[in-house]
C-alpha cells in the first residue's frame, strides 16, 4: 500500500478510461447509463475474479488428486480378523469424504472456470458488463468457499501426511485462504448478486415482460412439479435435477422480493430492507450459482457422444446435484424436499459413491495435473516415508 501526503496529481495522469473531469471541474463520461458506468469501473476487479475462480478450481483439483491417489495406495486395518488391510478409498466413509468433492470440482471446472466464465470475459461488451459482474461474483464466491472446504477435507483425509510441507495440502490451505476476501469479500459479493437479481426480477414484474439473460428464462414458464415420492431413477434424471434447482431459485426470488418490500411498509427504508433480508439474499445467490453451474454442465454433457464418458459425466452430475440437495438446508426448509425424500437423497449419495469408486483414479487423472505439482504421497507413500528417503533429505 502506498500513502501520499500533499501530492497533487496532474490532470493528464487521471485514471480516466471510463470518465473524466474537465478543466472547469465538470464530470463527464461516454457511458450514460449509471449502472453500466459503475460496472465499467469495476471491470478490473472482474478480471481478478475470473482468474481467482479458475485458480480456486485448479487448487481443488491438486488437493483431490493427492488425497485420492493416497487413498488408493494407503491401507489401514482389516475388516475380518487376520484379514488383509483395506484401502482407504474402499471404506464407504472415506468415499463419502472425497467422491462428492470430486464431483463438485469436476462439475465446477467444466462449468465455470474452464469454459463459461473465461469465455464470457473474453467476449465481453458494455452491454454484457452487468451479467459478467453477476456471474463472476457468484462463481468466484462459491468456487473459493468450496476450495477451502475441499482443502480442509483432503488434509484430514491424508491424516498427518496432509500436514507435511512436502505433501502440499496444508501449505495450499494456508496460501489460498485469502481468496475468500481477495477481489471482494465473498459474503458481500453474494449480496451484490442477490441485489442485481432482485432488480432484474422487479423490472420484469413491472414491465410484465419475459426474463431474458442470466439463465433465468426458466422462470417464464410454469413452476416445475416435483414428484411426491422420489426414487433412484428419478433422482438421477437430468430433468428432475434441473426442475428442483429451478424451483428453489424461482421460489427464493419471490420470497426475497416479498420480504424486501414488506419492510418499507413497516416504516423501514429501502436500504435497511435489503440489509434485514440478508438471509434470503444469500440463499438466492447460492441458488443462482448452483443452478447456473448445473445448467452449463448439462449443456457440455449433451455435446459428448462417447458412451463411457457420457455415463461417468452423468454419475458426476447426479452426485453434484444430490450433494447439493443433501447439504443445502433451503431444499428442506422451504419444502422442495419432504423429510422422507431428503432421506432418500442421502442414501442416493452413498449409492453414487459406490458407482463412482471404480472411476476415481481416472477422474483425477483427467485433471491433467503434472506430476511435479503433486506430492510424494500421491505416488508411493511408503517409499516417501522410508528411512532411506528421509535420511537422504535430512
Amino acid at each position: 500500500m502506498l500513502w501520499f501526503d500533499n501530492v497533487r496529481i496532474p490532470r493528464e495522469n487521471l485514471l480516466n478510461s471510463v470518465a473524466d473531469v474537465l478543466p472547469d471541474g465538470q464530470y463527464v463520461s461516454s457511458i450514460k447509463d449509471p449502472d453500466q458506468r459503475f460496472a465499467a469501473f469495476l471491470s478490473p476487479l472482474t478480471a481478478g475474479r475470473v482468474n481467482i475462480t479458475a485458480m480456486a478450481v485448479y487448487i481443488s483439483k491438486v488437493a483431490l488428486a493427492i488425497a485420492t491417489r493416497y487413498a488408493l495406495s494407503r491401507r489401514a486395518f482389516s475388516v475380518i480378523p487376520n484379514g488383509p488391510e483395506v484401502l482407504l478409498l474402499d471404506y464407504h466413509s472415506h468415499q463419502h469424504r472425497l467422491i462428492p468433492l470430486l464431483a463438485k470440482v469436476y462439475i465446477c471446472a467444466l462449468s465455470c472456470a474452464s469454459n463459461f466464465l473465461k469465455t464470457l470475459y473474453i467476449q465481453r461488451t458494455p452491454e454484457s458488463s452487468k451479467a459478467l459482474h453477476v456471474y463472476s461474483s457468484a462463481l468466484k464466491a462459491t468456487a473459493t468457499w468450496q476450495n477451502m472446504i475441499t482443502l480442509q477435507e483432503c488434509r484430514e483425509a491424508c491424516g498427518g501426511q496432509g500436514l507435511k510441507t512436502e505433501n502440499r495440502i496444508g501449505i495450499l490451505k494456508g496460501e489460498f485462504d485469502v481468496q475468500s476476501t481477495f477481489e471482494g469479500d465473498n459474503n458481500i459479493l453474494m449480496q451484490q448478486v442477490s441485489k442485481a437479481l432482485l432488480a432484474e426480477y422487479v423490472a420484469v414484474q413491472i414491465k410484465q415482460k419475459h426474463f431474458k439473460g442470466l439463465g433465468l428464462e426458466h422462470m417464464n414458464g410454469p413452476a416445475p412439479v416435483i414428484p411426491p415420492v422420489l426414487t433412484s431413477s428419478i433422482l438421477r434424471n437430468a430433468k428432475f435435477q434441473t426442475d428442483i434447482f429451478s424451483l428453489r431459485e424461482r421460489d427464493l426470488f419471490q420470497r426475497f422480493s416479498e420480504e424486501v418490500f414488506r419492510y418499507p411498509a413497516q416504516g423501514e427504508s429501502k436500504e435497511k430492507a435489503l440489509l434485514l433480508s440478508y438471509q434470503l439474499a444469500e440463499e438466492l445467490a447460492r441458488a443462482f450459482a448452483e443452478r447456473t453451474t448445473l445448467q452449463i454442465f448439462l449443456e457440455a454433457e449433451t455435446s459428448v457422444l462417447q458412451a463411457p464418458l457420457k455415463e461417468v459425466m452423468g454419475l458426476l452430475r447426479s452426485m453434484y446435484a444430490m450433494t447439493c440437495l443433501d447439504e443445502v438446508a433451503s431444499f428442506l426448509r422451504y419444502g422442495y424436499l419432504s423429510v422422507d425424500n431428503a432421506a432418500v437423497v442421502r442414501k442416493e449419495v452413498v449409492a453414487l459413491c459406490t458407482d463412482l469408486r471404480p472411476h476415481a483414479l481416472a477422474i483425477v487423472s483427467s485433471f491433467g495435473i503434472p506430476d511435479s505439482f503433486l506430492s510424494p504421497i500421491a505416488f508411493d507413500w511408503i517409499e516417501a516415508n522410508s528411512w532411506s528417503n528421509l535420511s537422504s533429505k535430512y
